[in-house]
């Protein structure tokens, strides 16, 4: 079965990391946090030009294709609509070790209640945190 991954680098206060003042974004060096590695991984990239219920259809093959959707503010309306659908399998966070305090929030409201399992967490020297999830259950 395929699988759809969203990986989201975001602040403390759960804002796009992107938005963060340059230098300071650039100071983390999240190229040695493995977050490279994760893009290699993926066969295909997924942009809002993928519909959502083909995306759907495509991860129910008996493959293992890796789809995997980086959120960034601008697509950020397509990601949440991802997860609304609960076509997302794994989560991939990034924390960064800034509050933004007036940036834009990853998730938005009116997602469906879902439960999720931590399969794995690492911390880098930088303060950076990296937490995968992986679908669970859906609560209905």
């Amino acid at each position: 079965m395929g699988k759809v991954q969203i990986l989201a680098v975001l602040t403390m206060d759960g804002c796009h990391s992107s938005e963060l003042y340059g230098k300071a974004y650039e100071d983390l060096r999240l190229d040695r946090c493995d977050i490279d590695k994760i893009g290699e991984n993926a066969l295909y990239h997924v942009t809002p030009d993928y519909s959502i219920s083909m995306l759907d259809e495509w991860r129910k093959d008996n493959t293992n294709i890796c789809y995997l959707a980086e959120a960034t503010p601008d697509n950020s309306d397509y990601i949440n609509g991802l997860l609304r659908m609960r076509v997302v399998d794994e989560i991939i966070l990034y924390t960064v070790p800034f509050i933004s305090g007036t940036g834009r929030h990853f998730f938005k409201s009116a997602l469906p209640e879902a439960r999720w399992t931590l399969s794995s967490q690492k911390s880098y020297s930088n303060g950076v945190y990296r937490s995968i999830y992986t679908r669970k259950e859906t609560m209905k």
